[in-house]
């Protein structure tokens, strides 16, 4: 039985066992309702620590290509290279996550990246740095089925949208403590130190999850732990809405990874910031936009869902946010710095708020809950794929052209197509399970 589960009486007589089994009951399902913010706040901590990581590479960017000798174009693979493995990885690990549970999948996950953090601050050649790049991303590749499963386990279904918005702003200020603390370390200290202390950050959260994980008690009984089979595995491909979750995804993110791998080179580029003001710039914007995500999908997630009760009503906060986010194309227009920092905190947020209701409407529209960890890892897959290309091919952009605005405006209408795909594909269940078709 879960640690919360009802616990047993020793009292013979029938009504005083019943009266204190109800206490018991309702004393448990408080303890319960209040640990999930426990677990909600370790992943919350875990997508700060991944994207901090992520970001210590890109502020780190220009000591990298002086020490090495490296253009543009080369920055752009260096920054794509941990994808090569997370891309490959996000389906077998999450398959993996959904046969050994989140516990020991987030403990190993976790310690693996951040050892290769760690790693990466020592290496004497590009090749080793490289390769420290692939196994942080063979660590990153379970994160956010991990994160799935313990939103899909403890959050109401009506609250998920909203939880999962919160918990993905975990990556803006791991983003922006990694950019403005990355900068710090690297002007007194140099990038190697900055990634090895990151590291350790880490290694620390794996050892505090490996104590204080849980299971839920929320599980329904219907749901049954183990691999997803080859039929289900294929059924999602009979799924329109499925495609859709995907399209919207993959597009979202190629936004994401472009900014994620270069808004601190944008700042030097355009406005001539060095590192620590590129950093702190950054900072402001990936901050700001957190803010802006929660308030964005709260007031969205209430609004909609209160008039609003078929199954697949989360597409259209999906499309706003997405369409919201397509403002990045006035991005080549601003010639003040203010005025970037204020489009690319909304561009940021509609796109984080976006993610998260589309995250949270896959969770809607599958069958069985049991499966997250494997569909979402499917739908990183491609998404990450997507997102693979995004620093690659903007460094030649840059390359080619002198500036970023094509790459803005070729992000612009992604984000439009992404949320009308939402809007107008989504269209019903999710499903795996055939005996309920």
């Amino acid at each position: 039985m879960s640690e919360f589960g009802v616990a047993g009486s020793d009292v013979e007589d029938g009504a005083p066992a019943m009266k204190l089994s109800r206490i018991n009951a309702s004393s448990q399902t408080t303890s319960a309702a209040a640990y999930r913010y426990v677990m909600f706040g370790f992943i919350f901590l875990m997508y700060m620590i991944s994207y901090a990581d992520r970001a210590a590479l890109s502020i780190a960017l220009p000591a990298l290509g002086q020490e090495f000798g490296l253009g543009s174009v080369q920055l752009g693979w260096i920054s794509s290279s941990f994808l090569w493995s997370y891309f490959i990885l996000n389906l077998p690990s999450s398959i993996l996550l959904d046969t050994i549970g989140p516990r020991l999948t987030g403990v190993i996950a976790v310690a693996l990246w951040s050892s290769a953090m760690v790693y990466g601050g020592t290496v004497s050649t590009i090749r080793q740095f490289i390769a420290s790049r692939v196994f942080l991303g063979i660590g990153e590749a379970p994160t956010f089925g991990v994160g799935s499963s313990v939103v899909r386990a403890w959050a109401l279904p009506k609250e998920r949208g909203s939880v999962l918005t919160t918990l993905l702003t975990g990556q803006q200020i791991g983003l922006a403590l990694g950019t403005l603390a990355g900068a710090f370390l690297i002007v007194r200290f140099g990038w190697r130190f900055e990634f090895a202390a990151l590291g350790a950050i880490g290694l620390l959260w794996a050892a505090l999850w490996w104590f204080f994980y849980k299971d839920s008690p929320y599980k329904p009984v219907a749901e049954k732990k183990g691999p997803i089979t080859r039929a289900q595995f294929f059924s999602l491909f009979r799924s329109r809405s499925f495609y859709a979750v995907v399209i919207t995804q993959c597009l979202g993110n190629y936004f994401n990874f472009l900014v994620m791998s270069w808004l601190p080179v944008y700042f030097i580029h355009k406005f001539h910031q060095n590192v620590f003001q590129s950093g702190a710039k950054s900072a402001v914007c990936y901050v700001s936009a957190s803010f802006g995500a929660i308030l964005l999908g709260r007031f969205l997630e209430t609004s909609v869902l209160r008039r609003r009760t078929e199954i697949h009503a989360r597409r259209i906060i999906v499309c706003t946010c997405m369409v919201l986010s397509a403002s990045v194309g006035l991005l080549p227009f601003m010639t003040s710095m203010s005025l970037t920092l204020v489009v690319m905190g909304v561009c940021l947020a509609g796109m984080i708020a976006g993610s998260g209701a589309n995250t949270a409407l896959l969770a809607d529209l599958l069958d069985d809950g049991s499966k997250i960890g494997t569909v979402t890892g499917l739908t990183l897959t491609f998404s990450n794929l997507s997102g693979l290309f995004a620093p690659i091919v903007t460094g030649y952009i840059v390359a080619g052209t002198g500036s970023f605005d094509i790459a803005w405006f070729g992000c612009s209408g992604a984000l439009v197509i992404a949320g009308l795909t939402s809007l107008f594909m989504v269209s019903g269940p999710i499903r795996t399970l055939f005996n309920k078709a």
